[in-house]
């Protein structure tokens, strides 16, 4: 039985992944800073499975001491991580465009360290062992947007840090896939005041997560495609081209 740890699992995509790779038969270690929601997903997680391999630790990701902890703790008392999926994030509209250090700081800590400090963990205990890493960022990362200079600029950092990772881990035989989904239905999309297209269910995000990461091996997972497929291609415009649009669009 294939063991895989999902960090921020007690809610949204990492709730629902969780109970996917549990109804699969997978030996499934779910992490969140919140205890309180931690032990309620659980809890929820067995009622909906007959697969009982289910394990919780609180950890916040944002602490480089707990995520070392949590990693001994797992290795020793579970066994070997064959597959990482670092999901927690934190995540805060800045509707008002005020520039805020503390915003940045805190998204920093959390999106940016937090996923680095899982990393470096994984890597130094299990470097015989795992071999796959999924990091979850988000097509918000793929250029600037209103509102979301913070968020954006990590999960920009999260982009370029797992295309790097792709190349340098590959002497370690750890594969690095990338997770790119649309708007999703979650506590955090709840904290946004407009409209989103193309919204998913956490189902859906959980069951393309799971086939791509299943599956035949692939870099980036992205979903709804014809959404991502528009974000990819705004990637590719001249400057004065993409900030008239985006500004027509979101009337700023």
């Amino acid at each position: 039985m294939k063991t895989v740890w999902i960090s921020g699992a007690s809610t949204g995509i990492g709730f629902a992944t969780a109970k996917k790779f549990l109804n699969n038969k997978w030996k499934v270690i779910i992490s969140s800073s919140n205890y309180e929601k931690l032990i309620l997903a659980k809890k929820e997680l067995l009622l909906k499975s007959k697969n009982k391999e289910l394990y919780s630790y609180k950890c916040d990701i944002s602490d480089r001491n707990q995520v070392n902890e949590t990693v001994n703790k797992i290795t020793k008392e579970i066994g070997n991580i064959n597959l990482a999926i670092l999901n927690a994030a934190a995540y805060t509209p800045n509707k008002e465009q005020v520039f805020s250090i503390q915003n940045f700081e805190k998204l920093i800590d959390v999106n940016l360290k937090g996923t680095l400090f899982c990393i470096e963990s994984l890597i130094n205990n299990m470097k015989n062992n795992l071999n796959h890493i999924a990091i979850m960022a988000s097509p918000v990362g793929y250029r600037g947007l209103p509102t979301g200079a913070a968020y954006g600029l990590t999960k920009a950092g999260l982009i370029n840090l797992a295309e790097s990772l792709f190349f340098d881990l590959k002497k370690e035989k750890i594969k690095i896939s990338l997770i790119n989904p649309g708007f999703i239905e979650s506590e955090l999309t709840k904290l946004n005041s407009f409209p989103m297209p193309f919204l998913k269910s956490a189902d859906y995000a959980a069951e393309k997560i799971y086939k791509g990461l299943t599956g035949k091996y692939k870099f980036e997972i992205f979903f709804p495609w014809f959404f991502i497929i528009i974000l990819k291609l705004l990637r590719i415009l001249p400057y004065k081209l993409y900030f008239f649009l985006i500004s027509k669009f979101t009337k700023l």
